[in-house]
């Protein structure tokens, strides 16, 4: 009884994010359906290449993060706390099913963002449907804050 009690509370060590074939499975989906052209995945996949921040996290995602919140490379600190909804599928970057943007190309969503001139909270609602980077948020208000157009929402 205490071996069957033992065995069944035992947690596999090496156990990532990454074998949830569900959530791979999901993730596959999503990058097969972005609603982008395939020379913009190319290009997402190249600057995440490039991006030295992202290949930090995608260096932890593949050999696991540090334990210790301390040993973290500072510049991925704010990836930290979502760490376990982290993904790499076919050299994209992805926190749950939304894709993460590299710093070079955050402009270009900022702009694409602010396109349809929204307002503030209705371009943070639809960014954070399909998009992630820390301090999104804060740079979306800051964004859209400054077109004329959006003040009026």
């Amino acid at each position: 009884m205490f071996l069957a009690d033992t065995l069944s509370r035992a947690f596999p060590v090496n156990e990532t994010v990454n074998d949830d074939p569900e959530m791979l499975n999901i993730v596959h989906t999503i990058s097969k359906h972005l609603p982008m052209s395939e020379k913009k995945i190319m290009q997402f996949k190249r600057e995440t290449e490039l991006d030295p921040e992202l290949q930090i996290v995608v260096k932890y995602i593949q050999e696991g993060w540090p334990k210790c919140y301390k040993k973290v490379d500072n510049s991925v600190k704010l990836y930290y706390k979502v760490k376990n909804d982290l993904y790499i599928n076919e050299g994209l970057l992805f926190m749950n099913e939304k894709f993460i943007v590299p710093y070079s190309l955050r402009r270009d969503m900022l702009q694409l963002i602010d396109e349809a001139h929204f307002g503030i909270e209705k371009c943070k609602r639809r960014a954070r449907e399909i998009m992630f980077w820390p301090g999104m948020n804060s740079d979306i208000e800051n964004e859209v804050s400054q077109c004329g157009i959006c003040e009026k929402f």
